[in-house]
């Protein structure tokens, strides 16, 4: 063999070498990313999906203790949180669109972020999508402010806040509930119990904080809800929210 056949057999079989070290390198990475045909992890989708919730619930909380630090007389044990904006109070549009509007929108885009990776179905998949009944509950409050004191009666606005408050809150109610069933919650039993019991204890709670004499606790009894209910869609997010498989056509 010429030293010039032996070169090009050289260089063949290096340019071979050097091609079957690429694949190997592709096909590792590949799989480490989770991007394989057979085994597809969105796994940045769905910490984005957590860390909007977890951002969405710290805001409420700041939300919550801020409003009322600036609102003269606001009590958290005693005072409902629709009364933040209350009309002709302190501080109303601001708590508005800072507190209201924000935590609506902030809500509302880990919805829509969690929407394609939520393995639900049959009533599920419903109760999933009556979770939009969470982001609704604050837009409410901004659209149709409560009066002064949240009473039973009042102006157009009151009434409106008062009837679409008991959808929101029955919708939350049965939200909980329905998602609980969801198949990923079948080995996570103290899980589903906790969410079952949420979406019973909505409607209780939120008849019995509008009992007149339970009035010195209805904003106590509101928080209590408030922080259920956030559980319930921390369990949501690290349960049901498919990190190892591709999202279901239709799901959620």
């Amino acid at each position: 063999m010429t030293p010039s056949n032996q070169l090009n057999v050289d260089s063949r079989d290096g340019r071979q070498q050097f091609i079957q070290v690429e694949l190997a390198l592709h096909v590792g990475l590949t799989q480490a990313l989770g991007h394989t045909k057979d085994h597809w992890c969105p796994m940045d989708r769905v910490q984005l999906t957590r860390l909007l919730l977890v951002t969405s619930i710290l805001y409420v909380i700041g939300f919550y203790f801020i409003g009322s630090a600036i609102k003269p007389g606001y009590s958290q044990l005693s005072n409902f949180v629709s009364e933040y904006n209350a009309t002709g109070t302190p501080h109303a549009d601001a708590l508005t669109y800072a507190g209201f509007l924000a935590s609506a929108a902030l809500s509302s885009f880990f919805l829509v972020a969690a929407a394609p990776l939520a393995q639900v179905s049959g009533v599920s998949r419903l109760g999933f999508w009556l979770l939009w009944s969470v982001p609704a509950s604050y837009l409410l409050g901004a659209m149709f402010p409560c009066d002064a004191g949240c009473p039973a009666d009042g102006s157009t606005s009151q009434l409106l806040h008062n009837a679409l408050s008991i959808l929101a809150y029955f919708g939350m109610g049965i939200s909980v509930a329905l998602v609980s069933l969801a198949p990923g919650f079948s080995s996570f039993t103290l899980r589903r119990i906790f969410m079952l019991l949420t979406g019973i204890a909505f409607p209780l709670v939120f008849i019995a904080m509008v009992q007149p004499d339970l009035a010195p606790w209805r904003g106590l009894l509101q928080r209590l809800l408030d922080v259920a209910l956030a559980v319930s869609l921390i369990l949501i997010s690290w349960t049901i929210l498919d990190t190892c498989r591709p999202p279901r056509r239709g799901v959620a």
